[in-house]
């Protein structure tokens, strides 16, 4: 079969970022976008475009709002852009960063594989791989300055954000081959196809299109991280309260209730973003009212390469689930000053480092502890879950017909919707 070399290259990196992979001849372009990802080692958080080199752009087409000029790559294949040694185009990937990458055909030739993934190989390459949502190369560029130099504003910033063991000119083929190998023995398998996968191909999906609206230029910046937002619904899920989304749906745009709001330029766009927002909420529900044991904190999901990369993701999703445990006041009240609600609390309380003065042990301690909670988080949820069920139990008995209902305020029909919706109540669930 005929197979290309293409060399691909980090326009403006230094160190050089850079690889060589072997791909064949008849790949399509949303192929090609996975393969480019997995060797550059990005996230695939973020939207992507190839440019010809007569300057025809090919991507995702949004049916509801297409871009002018846009080509739907998944009607393209490789050979559309390049078919010749030395023919080049261009592969853009995060509209905010604009990470431009030179795609150079540098070889073609016939071979035989002994199966499809050895089809896809890294031959070589250099330096690694940027972190996303960095500020582009002049971010990249910057992080490193401030990361080499010791007694720079914002060192331990930069250590935080790349990890200590950061080392900018490291890339191991290997990672890239292991991956491809992995992704087609799982179609091989026929897995792709059973209906548990499909759930879960789903599931991946609907998360990384949330991803991308949450880190689009629509929602502010104060907006809960993927991570956050998860712990946040896990605390909601399990609570023992029902929490309306009119009480939680400001805290996800920003929680130091400011009142940050999302940029909806359409009614449509509104719609698609809290149509995700909703789903997501749901998923989380599900997991956590039906088959427990399967639960799973989205930071154990996602594939988190280094340690300092999942502490941050178990830190931030810990602040998130401790929002959404305090969000009402008796609740949380009520759960302190229980001596096993307390306990139950000291771990999220611990990563998070939400109300961590409460816990008298010394910071060197408590990152030892953090370290250790990580695998153990997703039990705790199930813990807490356990300990909250009788209140929740007790709530659901006051607001049955004959028990004893809270008072709710009237909503006015031009009032906003209490479900969050963001329209009249006229509009909406009153009608």
């Amino acid at each position: 079969m005929t197979v290309f070399e293409l060399r691909v290259s980090l326009l403006g990196a230094e160190p050089v970022v850079w690889r060589r992979i072997l791909v064949p001849e008849d790949a399509d372009l949303p192929l090609i976008h996975i393969v480019l990802q997995m060797a550059m080692g990005w996230e695939n958080c973020h939207l992507h475009e190839f440019v010809s080199a007569d300057r025809k752009r090919y991507g995702v087409v949004d049916e509801v709002e297409p871009q002018s000029g846009m080509l739907d790559e998944a009607q393209y294949l490789l050979t559309d852009l390049v078919s010749e040694p030395g023919d080049r185009c261009l592969y853009i990937y995060d509209f905010g960063d604009d990470w431009v990458h030179e795609i150079v055909l540098e070889a073609v030739s016939e071979a035989e594989f002994e199966s499809e993934a050895e089809q896809f190989r890294c031959l070589a390459g250099e330096g690694a791989c940027p972190p996303e949502n960095c500020g582009g190369v002049p971010g990249y560029l910057e992080l490193l300055e401030k990361f080499n130099d010791l007694d720079a504003v914002g060192h331990d910033e930069a250590v935080d954000l790349l990890g200590e063991e950061f080392d900018p000119e490291a890339f191991d083929c290997s990672v890239f081959d292991e991956r491809i190998a992995a992704l087609y023995a799982r179609f091989q398998s026929g897995s792709a196809t059973d209906e548990a996968d499909e759930e879960v191909d789903e599931e991946m999906a609907l998360i990384y299109d949330l991803l991308e609206f949450l880190e689009s230029d629509v929602a502010p910046e104060s907006t809960m991280s993927i991570f956050t937002l998860d712990g946040f619904f896990a605390a909601l899920a399990i609570h023992p309260v029902a929490v309306m989304p009119s009480t939680w749906l400001p805290m996800v745009w920003d929680m130091s209730g400011s009142g940050h709001q999302p940029n909806f330029s359409s009614a449509t766009q509104a719609e698609k973003g809290m149509g995700l927002l909703f789903m997501y909420m749901n998923s989380v529900l599900s997991q956590l009212t039906g088959e427990s044991a399967d639960y799973a904190p989205l930071f154990e999901i996602f594939e988190i390469d280094s340690p300092d990369e999942m502490t941050r993701a178990a830190t931030e999703w810990s602040i998130g689930f401790m929002f959404g445990a305090m969000i009402d006041e008796e609740v949380w009240e009520r759960t302190f000053a229980d001596e096993e609600g307390r306990k139950m609390m000291l771990p999220f309380m611990f990563m998070s480092g939400i109300n961590d003065k409460e816990i008298d042990i010394d910071d060197t301690r408590k990152k030892e502890i953090r370290e250790g909670l990580i695998d153990e988080l997703y039990a705790c949820v199930l813990d807490l879950q356990e300990f909250w069920e009788p209140w929740r139990t007790e709530n659901l008995a006051k607001n049955a017909p004959g028990g004893t209902k809270r008072s709710r305020q009237r909503v006015g029909r031009n009032d906003p919707c209490p479900c969050g919706s963001g329209k009249k109540f006229k509009q909406c669930c009153g009608k």
